[in-house]
């Protein structure tokens, strides 16, 4: 038997980080990964193939919307999905050597094959060839991921009814695509195959599409999605699905059928747990296949931490490297203040990208909290005007005393716009930080201006009486 500080399984965002992190500290690490290369969903299955495809897609619609005289851009109908990806094939190749060369540098020991519990501080590794191999470990990560549920009364034959993995093998772009579900991946996908010209519809459970998002930024994606061409049918369920030989015949609760020629059910996810043998560590998952930890990612089992997709939500390859680092620390013993970052910002890779930071207008009335809101239109902006995706818009909502609470994006490079009222966010600051500071033009940073200062009118109507917080360089000033 093999003896080690920690044990790490699976080597997705979460799994390399914490491993790197305890190796780091001067532990003796063991990382588990039943394929044949790293990454998890993040580099093979979901994010970086699906962004790929995206950038083709929105690579399509910009060329067509920019007016190029004589200029045709059309994609053939017999071209495969996986040749649109493009560049993933580098991107991933490169993920692969980077998450390699990460865990060798810090002397990262790596084991292909599939780990279970014998009892809490021992695992089996069954390897490829049948063969296994026992791990004993001090502390054992768990960040095995999560993979696409499949709804029993729904069956998936990955040839005319997909899930959110098996959807990126298509043979060809279909003619039509019925998306079942609201949710990231399904609006994601929805707006990428929208795109490429397929006529899609989204059957929703749900009143609005993505409804933890502020309520406004919910319905202007559902608003653009419908100037696209889009159908959207909420507030009923796919009761029925039915593969025939050309096409699939959707039946909804309501008692309306579709007609599709390819389906896509994103239904959410389920955590990867059942080859762990939870129950010989004296665990066990959610109905869903989730594992409960407290803020250090402590399962009830406090030698055993689990990070990433499989603690639910927000499920972000973001939070989960941090979530892995700051598990392993508190693993090693080293007492840190550092916990994962409240101000998370999350970013939707639909068309047009979605952006969201902070307190939405719903939780601030939730919590009694009085607010002001400024907006920037896109379609104002000359940069996105340039790149063809002059839509959407830019949200700021502040305190009656100017301070920064929320910051919402729709439109191009949402999930880098954020970035920058993000920042401000986390340091305590003041939309006067906008008003006062010098943007390039032409950029899409320049919409953060117009809204704060609509965001300032609001703040001053409000309370007309009250002094706005002062901006860094106003309390320089004054100290001086």
């Amino acid at each position: 038997m093999l003896r080690y500080d920690v044990v790490v399984i699976g080597s997705g965002p979460a799994g390399e980080n914490g491993a790197v992190q305890a190796a780091s500290l001067g532990k003796r690490v063991a990382l588990v990964e039943k394929e044949a290369v790293p990454g998890g969903a993040c580099a093979n299955t979901g994010t970086i193939p699906s962004k790929a495809l995206r950038e083709t897609a929105l690579a399509i619609l910009q060329a067509r919307s920019r007016d190029a005289h004589g200029l045709e851009v059309k994609v053939s109908g017999t071209v495969t999905i996986p040749e649109l990806m493009g560049r993933r094939g580098l991107v991933t190749a490169r993920e692969h050597a980077r998450i390699r060369n990460a865990l060798t540098r810090v002397g990262v020991e790596s084991f292909r094959g599939v780990a279970s519990f014998v009892d809490p501080h021992t695992l089996r590794v069954t390897i490829p060839d049948g063969s296994t191999q026992e791990l004993q470990a001090e502390h054992v990560l768990l960040a095995t991921g999560t993979r696409p549920f499949h709804p029993p009364q729904i069956v998936f034959d990955h040839a005319r009814v997909y899930d959110s993995d098996s959807i990126l093998m298509l043979d060809h772009v279909p003619r039509s695509l019925a998306v079942i579900g609201g949710g990231v991946a399904a609006c994601e996908y929805a707006s990428i195959f929208q795109a490429l010209g397929v006529h899609v519809t989204i059957v929703d459970t749900k009143p609005r599409l993505l409804p933890w998002l502020d309520a406004e930024l919910s319905h202007a994606v559902q608003e653009l999605f419908l100037q696209s061409g889009m159908e959207i049918h909420q507030e009923v369920r796919a009761t029925r699905v039915e593969s025939g030989e050309h096409d699939v015949l959707i039946t909804l609760s309501s008692g309306k059928r579709l007609i599709a020629e390819k389906v896509l059910v994103a239904s959410g996810r389920i955590g990867n747990v059942e080859a762990l043998d939870l129950p010989a560590a004296g665990l066990s998952a959610t109905e869903r296949g989730f594992l409960e930890v407290n803020e250090h990612f402590q399962t009830k089992v406090p030698h055993v931490y689990a990070a990433g997709d499989l603690v639910g939500f927000p499920g972000l390859a973001s939070t989960s490297k941090d979530q892995g680092v700051v598990a392993m620390t508190h693993a090693c013993g080293r007492v840190s203040k550092r916990k994962v970052n409240e101000m998370l910002p999350v970013g939707i890779y639909t068309i047009p990208e979605v952006s969201s930071a902070g307190e939405t207008e719903e939780s601030l009335q939730k919590k009694g909290i009085p607010y002001v809101v400024g907006r920037a239109q896109l379609a104002e902006n000359a940069r996105a005007n340039l790149v063809g995706e002059a839509v959407g818009f830019l949200k700021l909502i502040a305190g009656a005393d100017g301070g920064l609470l929320g910051v919402h994006c729709v439109g191009p490079h949402a999930s880098e716009l954020i970035h920058l009222g993000n920042a401000v966010m986390a340091h305590g600051g003041s939309i006067r930080y906008f008003i006062e500071a010098v943007f390039n033009y032409p950029t899409l940073g320049e919409a953060y201006k117009p809204a704060a200062h609509e965001a300032l009118e609001a703040a001053r109507r409000l309370t007309p009486t009250a002094t706005p917080v002062p901006s860094r360089a106003e309390g320089k000033r004054a100290k001086a």
